[in-house]
């Protein structure tokens, strides 16, 4: 009887991850080994990071992973108000291993999902199951290793990342199996492993790693020009020569006669550059800007532009340049 564990993550917030996936190859010394990378995933504080905890059957002997338990490092808050976790049937535990509904006082959470009970529970809903969906089968020495040999069942879990994005830290994340049965629902005796005690070495168990990464944009406003109109409707265009990287920005100035002063429309032009300083890529959905009392915002020289109030303007122009 051999069970292993692999864990891996599939999601981060929506996006699917499918490059860590386990291939299991037979090793030259005759076990089983899986490659998938264990480079640290970037995310982001408030990221939702979902695990895969997917228990192989190595052995010669069908059977279940009663129990499967993860810890809950800083860092990575688990959310037990998550459809997810509560499908999962996640229970947390504190310290002195009993159970709570805090999620402050857990250290530890633990699901049944894959346990022989819980197959048989999900047999009388779903008529059209012949046999435990839980049962992990024996490994089929007489067939290459595939994508079904060994066979595997998974259980899921979804973690908030709570780490600021300006941590340095690596958020290592544990799983193990902490109870496993035989068939028939007995106890049995792994052959290389102890469930529910952490022993390097032991394939019953495994860590997965996200490091945080910095998402910064920045925003430089600027006078490009000075647009003058007079009396006469003539127009003249003065270039500021102004940069956004002037820090400070000179004033921009227009000379005006006083006798003329309200016969004559003065526009300023303004530039908006956005600029990533961060370690991941993103989007400006949406940028707003504040009216000053002595301007006027015009519509129909700023199609890109609505008002939502007296003072305030926006624009989801950039919204879909990365």
């Amino acid at each position: 009887f051999d069970l292993a564990l692999r864990k891996f993550i599939t999601a981060v917030n929506d996006k699917e991850v499918t490059t860590r996936i386990p291939v299991p190859q037979m090793g030259e010394d005759g076990n089983i080994k899986y490659n998938h990378t264990k480079e640290p995933v970037e995310v982001t504080t408030k990221d939702i990071v979902t695990y895969t905890l997917r228990v192989y059957n190595e052995g010669e002997i069908n059977g279940y992973a009663s129990k499967v338990s993860d810890d809950l490092p800083e860092g990575l808050e688990f959310l037990p108000e998550n459809s997810l976790n509560k499908e999962m049937r996640w229970v947390m535990y504190d310290k002195d291993g009993k159970e709570t509904t805090n999620v402050k006082d857990a250290v530890k959470i633990t699901t049944d999902y894959l346990s022989k009970e819980q197959g048989e529970e999900r047999m009388k809903q779903d008529s059209s199951l012949k046999e435990n969906p839980n049962l992990i089968k024996a490994f089929d020495t007489s067939k290459d290793i595939s994508d079904t040999n060994p066979d595997y069942k998974e259980v899921k879990i979804a973690f908030k990342v709570v780490e600021p994005n300006s941590s340095k830290k690596i958020l290592v994340n544990a799983a193990q199996i902490s109870d496993d049965s035989d068939e028939d629902g007995n106890e049995v005796d792994d052959e290389d492993s102890i469930p529910d005690k952490w022993n390097e070495g032991e394939d019953d168990q495994d860590k997965e790693y996200v490091k945080l990464v910095e998402f910064d944009l920045a925003l430089r406003k600027w006078v490009t020009q000075a647009i003058v109109i007079d009396e006469n409707g003539q127009e003249t265009v003065t270039e500021t020569g102004h940069k956004a990287e002037d820090d400070p920005e000179e004033l921009v100035k227009v000379d005006l006669k006083k006798s003329k002063i309200n016969k004559v429309t003065v526009t300023f032009r303004y530039s908006i550059r956005v600029t990533n300083e961060g370690q991941i890529p993103g989007y400006v959905k949406e940028i707003k800007d504040y009216i000053p009392e002595g301007l006027k915002f015009v519509q129909e020289d700023n199609p890109q532009w609505t008002q939502i109030e007296e003072n305030i303007i926006t624009t989801d122009a950039a919204k879909d340049i990365l």
